[in-house]
């Protein structure tokens, strides 16, 4: 033979669909793929133990959550490490509960793994890098690619996957496996007449993936659903409708049935937030998908010579490389959607193989489409989120964008290899060589990209703090100095709740690390709270001992006894605490200070009397200093001046009222004035109650608009969220308070209160607008009120 000839027969006998050359295929992928990881993570990979990936309170999050599961629960399915005295279900954790319940059992039954949680998790991440390329790798060969060009491109693939960027952040979401592996599965579900076995392995997969990650099973279930309605489209006979839909079943609504069964034996919380804040702002964006990555040099390119580019969420960012986008436009605009070539029916795996591609190809547009907030996010469209249901559990809908960079990418090398074959050369045959510029140019491009890709990602390596002598190496820390057996629980100061989608206090970084560390190793549980999906009852207790308390707090009745609580206190924002939190630390004891953490001991009954002792205090100022009638039901230290108090008295029909005969009933989605007149110049006081315990019970927003009377223009504009400035919570309703200034006498200010897309009920009483400088109280049996703050009197006291 001719070398060239010679060249072609050895590609020929590579691409022969024998196992051998499949299996033989797979162990060579994974060797180099194992030594790309190494000479990228070798730092890590020697001592898998000793690292922890990444800065993100995310990631160190899911650290901590599973080293805590693993080291105290006793239970499979119960977290004891945030949220104290209530804990929380191991699903609503990201730790990833399939696997560190794995962990669990393993350290109950088998070896300790209480301090080397950190390495096993380090490892499953690479494991499933591995897995990732040998599944996409076998799907390739399962559409009849040669080995070496499907080798090369699930490389590729698996290095460009957009799953690499949750390496060191939401481990639950970087198993680049999991949606590959439904490909695969699907793809023999297409090639048998009976597919019964493998509508049960998809099942299985959905239901095994949705405990890593629960939005394994959003993404799922929503592409095998449009992937089903698309093949009954082409195919709408009798017979596909009844097979498909009761496959569609085991794929999907067993896992779902399966799942619920699970959560709903396992988990005694009965209100989590049904409709978590986020669905129409965490979407997916087309720059995110068709353009590169912010780092390549190629947007850089673009952003300074052709046009800005619009910055996108990291939510959104699932570049399917330039072939891939060159392809999906030559698909669309040039292809009219037919990729394929007429002859390919007269190959029977070509015919199985089109009808496979097309589906999961329109599945994923149509997804990708979704995902970009088509048309529930368009401006006035927003009430159709109102219809999703259970689907807005799944707010971060830019994450199911990364199943459009999988199948554009094997459509891209299954249909290009398919064309570099058939091909004979361009007129008179001439240039029969360009196949191979077919098929391996788009391979290169894609190759370089991921290159690049894993160029510009550094993985940031920190210390296993989870290790005792890496967290407490000084003997000066308060790990070694403090005797934690007394406390019941620590309570981090500012303090932080992430989770219940109805109010956001924020973590600071590194005052979260220093918590979970102390937690890990004393075996106290933290009650601050970072986790998702939080109890809306539980979110209003715990909240509510944090602020200022205008009566006993709830929490104090589901503490199991009066042990104190250690005040963890971030000593760089000591001033601010103080202001902030005078009844926890005035009632504490100083235990430890060093510059980095104040330590006091607080007894939780001290609390009880310290609203007590308020309440007492509030009232004997009210009889020393009211002495200004101030409105109808007010008095003041002062003259007040021009005030507003809005009681709703009349509105006697409300579900829930705070003080008085009534209460307002409205939709926090529609316009609801407070007032819209003239105010004099002056500072003011915005304060009011919203009926908080129940879902998006914090969520409104507030606007103050002032226009001047003489030419109608705009003197100022005020919009605030109302979360950030809840002041008591007091048996489910929550005081609201803000500042604001009116600039102009010769004015009108319009207040309202409004939250856009948002279609739920909401509660409002005792609206108050005041003056700053004055103070307004307020008598009412078993209560009293300053500057509408009401706090509760003692039993026998009025």
């Amino acid at each position: 033979m001719k070398g060239v000839e010679q060249i072609e027969h050895t590609i020929h006998n590579l691409r022969s669909p024998k196992r051998s050359h499949t299996f033989w295929g797979l162990l060579a992928l994974l060797a180099v793929a194992f030594a790309l990881l190494w000479m990228k993570h070798s730092v890590w990979l020697e001592s898998p133990n000793a690292y922890m990936f990444g800065e993100s309170p995310d990631g160190f999050k899911n650290y901590m959550t599973s080293a805590w599961h693993v080291r105290y629960d006793s239970s499979f399915v119960h977290y004891s490490g945030m949220g104290y005295p209530y804990g929380e279900h191991v699903l609503f954790t990201d730790n990833q509960p399939l696997i560190s319940t794995a962990m669990q059992w393993w350290s109950a039954h088998v070896s300790d793994l209480s301090e080397r949680s950190v390495g096993v998790i380090n490892m499953i991440q690479l494991l499933s890098m591995l897995l990732g390329g040998g599944v996409i790798f076998l799907l390739f060969r399962k559409l009849h690619l040669p080995v070496w060009y499907a080798g090369l491109s699930s490389l590729a693939i698996l290095f460009m996957s957009p799953q690499n960027n949750r390496f060191d952040g939401h481990f639950g979401l970087s198993h680049i496996w999991v949606f590959p592996l439904l490909l695969l599965l699907l793809c023999r579900y297409e090639e048998r007449y009976s597919r019964r076995y493998q509508s049960l392995q998809i099942g299985f997969l959905v239901w095994v993936a949705a405990q890593l990650h629960f939005y394994y099973f959003g993404l799922s279930a929503l592409f095998l659903g449009l992937y089903t309605i698309i093949q009954l489209l082409s195919d709408p006979s009798w017979r596909n409708l009844r097979v498909r839909l009761s496959h569609l079943v085991v794929m999907v609504l067993l896992p779902f049935v399966l799942l619920n069964i699970w959560i709903h034996w396992s988990d005694y919380v009965t209100d989590r937030p049904a409709n978590p804040w986020g669905f129409t702002t965490y979407i997916g964006y087309w720059e995110g998908v068709m353009l590169p990555y912010e780092s390549f040099p190629l947007y850089q390119w673009i952003d300074h010579n052709i046009i800005k580019i619009r910055r996108v969420d990291v939510e959104t960012q699932a570049y399917i490389g330039l072939a891939a986008t060159a392809f999906t436009v030559w698909i669309l605009f040039f292809r009219r959607l037919r990729p394929f070539e007429k002859d390919w029916d007269e190959a029977a795996y070509h015919r199985v193989h089109k009808r496979y591609l097309k589906g999961i190809f329109f599945a994923a547009l149509l997804l990708l489409i979704f995902s970009c907030g088509f048309p529930f996010a368009i401006k006035g469209m927003e009430w159709m989120v109102n219809f999703f249901g259970p689907l807005r559990q799944f707010r971060g809908l830019g994450r199911f964008t990364w199943s459009y960079f999988y199948v554009a990418n094997v459509l891209l090398f299954y249909v290009l290899w398919n064309r570099s074959i058939r091909f004979k050369g361009f007129k008179n045959g001439k240039y029969p060589w360009f196949r191979w510029v077919i098929a391996l140019a788009p391979l290169a491009l894609l190759s370089y990209e991921a290159l690049t890709f894993q160029k510009t990602k550094k993985l940031v390596l920190g210390p296993n703090v989870a290790k005792h002598s890496v967290a407490a190496a000084s003997p000066d820390h308060w790990l070694s100095k403090v005797d934690f057996s007394r406390y019941q629980a620590l309570m981090p100061l500012p303090y932080y709740h992430i989770g219940s989608e109805n109010i956001w206090l924020d973590i600071d970084g590194q005052h979260f690390r220093n918590m979970q560390i102390s937690a890990l190793y004393t075996g106290v549980p933290d009650m601050g709270v970072f986790m998702s999906r939080t109890s809306i009852g539980h979110m209003i207790k715990s909240v509510q001992f944090s602020l200022n308390p205008c009566e006993p707090p709830k929490i104090l009745e589901d503490l199991p006894d009066n042990r104190p609580i250690a005040l963890m206190i971030n000593q760089s924002r000591w001033d601010e605490v103080k202001q902030k939190y005078p009844h926890l630390v005035d009632e504490a004891e100083l235990v430890y200070e060093n510059p980095e953490m104040r330590i006091m001991s607080l007894v939780p009954d001290s609390v009880r009397a310290y609203s007590r002792r308020q309440a007492l205090e509030v009232s004997a100022e009210m009889d020393k200093q009211a002495a200004f009638p101030a409105g109808n039901s007010w008095r003041s230290n002062r003259d007040a001046g021009w005030l507003t108090h809005l009681s709703y008295d009349s509105l006697t029909t409300s579900a829930h009222i705070f003080k008085g005969k009534g209460a307002f009933e409205g939709n926090i989605g529609d316009t609801t004035w407070i007032w819209k007149d003239r105010i004099p110049k002056g500072e003011y006081n915005l304060s009011l109650w919203i009926y908080v315990k129940q879902d998006m019970g914090m969520t409104d927003e507030v606007k103050i608009i002032q226009n001047s009377r003489a030419d109608g223009h705009e003197i100022n504009f005020k919009h605030e969220g109302l979360r950030f400035y809840v002041q008591s919570i007091v048996d489910g309703w929550a005081l609201f308070d803000l500042a604001f200034t009116v600039y102009e006498d010769n004015s009108d200010t319009r207040i309202f209160l409004q939250k856009k897309a948002v279609d739920e009920p909401f509660y409002l009483d005792e609206v108050l607008i005041k003056r700053t400088d004055a103070t307004l109280y307020r008598r009412e049996p078993g209560w009293v009120s300053r500057n509408n703050f009401w706090y509760k009197l003692p039993e026998g006291i009025r």
